[in-house]
Order: structure tokens, then sequence, then C-alpha cells
């Protein structure tokens, strides 16, 4: 009697393609949940990158802004690009306006006279910060305005250090002063290069300085410093002081990169007492 072989149990081709595509959700719908989180640290920290560079360039203008000489912020747009410039200081202190009388029979000190050209006087307690023969002292800068006086852009407040200043006593070209400071006989010192402007172009943010002090706001401007690219939107605004208030510089800017967007406003306040 003949035995018949025995079949071999098996996987039929309908049942492999149906564990494949079984296997294949299971892995689609396994890696999109594995991928959630590695995503989500992906955005966490391109927004944290954006957000640093945004506030490092903020903060950088608004130190600087702080910084300015009073009543030399400016802004104006042209062919669609915004610009702000203003003239930074390096250093400051205190005239000498009356002469020293504790000898009446024979008063001493160098006097800064506003009432006829001259060419040096004494620092009271030393001039604080740094400077340079060339570097330029300004007096009572009250405007902008090209048509108007103690006007640092204009140049007749200012007075360029000549060689021999010391942090107790300046050497200045022959000026004469057009007023004299309301506040504590205060002056500022400025660097020879002159302002800075920062001008937003298209998605870019520039810094230029060294092109020296103009009468009219400059934007005709070459070889700047990249501040910050893929920019969305780059807004500046000033709201002059009065005698009871500051100024004060509003910055806005938001960066773009992959989709995702950051925007900063920040604040900067100018002393606007000259």
């Amino acid at each position: 009697m003949s035995q018949h072989p025995q079949r071999m149990a098996g996987f039929t081709l309908i049942e492999l393609i149906i564990v494949i595509v079984l296997l294949g959700v299971l892995g689609t719908v396994t890696i999109g949940i594995l991928m959630q989180p590695f995503q989500a640290f992906q955005d966490q920290s391109r927004r944290a990158s954006l957000v640093a560079e945004a506030d490092l360039v903020l903060t950088r203008m608004t130190r600087e802004i702080r910084m300015a000489l009073p009543n030399s912020v400016r802004i104006k747009e042209s062919n669609g690009n915004q610009y702000l410039e203003l003239v930074p200081t390096i250093g400051g202190g205190r005239y000498r306006a009356l002469a020293d009388l504790s000898d009446p029979d024979n008063p001493t000190g160098d006097v800064l006279d506003f009432t006829t050209t001259d060419s040096s006087f004494d620092v009271l307690g030393g001039v604080l910060g740094e400077f340079n023969t060339g570097d330029y002292v300004v007096i009572f800068n009250a405007s902008t305005d090209p048509s108007s006086s103690a006007n640092a852009y204009l140049g007749d407040n200012r007075a360029a250090l000549t060689a021999g200043s010391t942090s107790e006593h300046l050497q200045i070209q022959p000026t004469a002063f057009p007023f004299a400071s309301l506040e504590a006989q205060r002056f500022d010192i400025v660097p020879q290069t002159g302002p800075v402007t920062y001008a937003c172009l298209g998605n870019q943010l520039q810094r230029y300085s060294g092109y020296g002090f103009q009468t009219n706001q400059p934007s005709a401007l070459t070889s700047g410093h990249l501040m910050a690219s893929r920019l969305g939107s780059c807004e500046f605004s000033y709201l002059p002081g009065d005698h009871i208030r500051n100024g004060v510089v509003t910055l806005q800017l938001s960066i773009t990169e992959d989709d995702e967007t950051v925007a900063l406003v920040y604040q900067a306040q100018v002393i606007n007492t000259p």
C-alpha cells in the first residue's frame, strides 16, 4: 500500500501581501510618532536660534542708541528702505565755567569762554572715557535740522581735539560754541569717524560707519557691515523727547527661516538734554 507525501503548510501570496501592507502601515505610524519629538526639537532649536540672532542685533542697536549724542538720532526713508542715523559718544565730562576763586587775588583755571573763540579749557574731575587727537568735543547739541544751529552734523557746536590734550585739560581747534550747556557744564566727546547708520535694505540689516559728518542724512552708503539677513520686516521710529521726558526709539525686527518667523520689538530711551 503506497503512502502519499505529506503536504507542507505555508503562506499564500495574498497572506504575504496583507502582512507586508500591515507592516508598512505600522511602520508609517511608528515613524510618525517617533519623528514628532525630533521635529519639535528641531523647530524649537530653530526658533531659539532666530530669537538669539534678533536679540543680539537689537541689543547692540539699543546699547548704541542709549549712548548716542543727545538729539542726534534721525530717521529717513528712501526708495522703500529705512535709515536710522546717530552720533555715538566715547566720552564726556564737565568743562570749567568759572575760575577757581580760592585765592580772590589770583583766580586760576582755564575757563571755556562762550563769548568768543576759545581753544582750551579745564575738565572738572577729568574726562570719562578714552579719546584721541582728532576726536570731537560737542557742547549743547539741540537739533538735527540742517538749517538750525547747535547741530553736530552741521558742525557749529563741534571742535576737534588737538595734540596736547589730557584728561584734565583739553586742547581744541579754536571755536566759538553757540550755546553753553544747560546741564552742569556738560560736554560730549564723539569719534572722528563720525556718525553710524543702520539701514533696512530689503531682507538685510546693514551698519555703516566711517563716512563722516554730513549735514543732510545720507542714504547712498557703501561698505556696510551685515548685521542680520532673512528679514521678514524691519522698521524704526523715533519719538523726540521734550523738557520732561527722554526721546524713545522703537526698533521692530522679524527674521524668517524655513517658514518659521520670530518678531521682536525693542525700545531705547535717548537722552535729549544737551
